[in-house]
């Protein structure tokens, strides 16, 4: 007799364990509002879960690179906005110093207002984000451009442009080799053809004046045709984060899917398993005054 209640004991204490497991497991997915909480809920979705949550990583880091990329080409595409007015005004200045009638205190002036200009449009491409030169390609913390006793110097930026990955198929350039746009392929920099500019009008040559204006000319186009350039990316930026919102929200309703639980059908298992298990613990509570009876009898 104490052998069969001892088996009975043994078999009630595992149905009772069993059914707390089973009622801790409904009460965790209630509480969470998950389904798979550990990797033993539900092996298979854990492992899609796994895979779902690195791609939400990936696109949350690109749409950071995509972010950080737009913000520094908006102020890149303010300083060239900069530069064509710049260049647009040196090319209306010239002309007020040019021309046989003009006096020698015309062409003075319009020379003094062309230096200022040169100024202004060496500040342009010496412009920083954050603390790193926009106009020096890879060598982002070196000066590009250096006036020396009123002279500006080579560029000393880099020739090599850094871009950077706003998804895994497309990069944009956000650091700018600023030697194609200041000269290009011409032979002297924009700086050397504005100082050759004022040189010429102090001195009323005109044909002088007129060639560093063609030049000038150039160097226009070069910054238009750069901030197309940044307009485009600016667009494929603009396109890219609204893929990656797709990609984010579309990655999240996976997720969702493999982990979140059915809140009312957690609940009704939560239920049931709270039943199941209280009736567990009054059926080993009646099988044991039974057992202990008869054992006693």
């Amino acid at each position: 007799m104490r052998i069969t209640f001892n088996s009975q004991y043994r078999d009630a204490m595992a149905g009772i364990a069993d059914a707390a497991r089973r009622l801790v497991a409904a009460q965790r997915q209630v509480a969470s509002g998950r389904r798979v909480n550990k990797p033993s809920d539900d092996p298979s979705a854990a492992s899609r879960g796994v895979a779902e949550r690195a791609q939400l990583a990936a696109t949350a880091q690109y749409a950071r690179a995509a972010n950080s990329t737009a913000s520094r080409l908006k102020v890149t595409d303010s300083v060239l906005d900069n530069v064509i007015a710049t260049l647009t005004t040196i090319q209306r200045t010239a002309l007020t110093g040019m021309g046989s009638t003009k006096s020698a205190a015309e062409r003075e002036a319009a020379a003094q207002q062309i230096e200022g200009l040169r100024t202004s449009l060496l500040s342009d491409f010496n412009a920083t984000f954050h603390g790193t030169y926009m106009f020096a390609g890879a060598a982002a913390t070196t000066k590009p451009f250096v006036e020396t006793a009123g002279v500006v110097g080579p560029y000393a930026g880099s020739t090599t442009e850094v871009s950077i990955d706003i998804s895994g198929v497309r990069s944009v350039a956000v650091g700018f080799n600023g030697d194609t746009i200041t000269r290009g392929s011409d032979t002297a920099d924009v700086f050397a053809v504005l100082t050759d500019l004022a040189t010429a009008l102090r001195a009323g040559t005109d044909a002088g004046a007129t060639t560093a204006l063609e030049g000038v000319t150039r160097a226009f186009d070069r910054a238009t045709t750069a901030q197309t350039r940044v307009g485009i990316a600016l667009k494929a930026i603009e396109t890219e984060e609204q893929r990656l919102e797709e990609v984010k929200l579309a990655t999240g309703e996976r997720l969702s899917r493999l982990e979140d639980a059915d809140m009312a059908q957690a609940i009704t298992d939560m239920t049931r398993a709270d039943a199941a298990y209280q009736a567990a613990l009054g059926a080993t509570a009646k099988a044991a005054r039974v057992s202990l009876f008869d054992y006693l009898g």
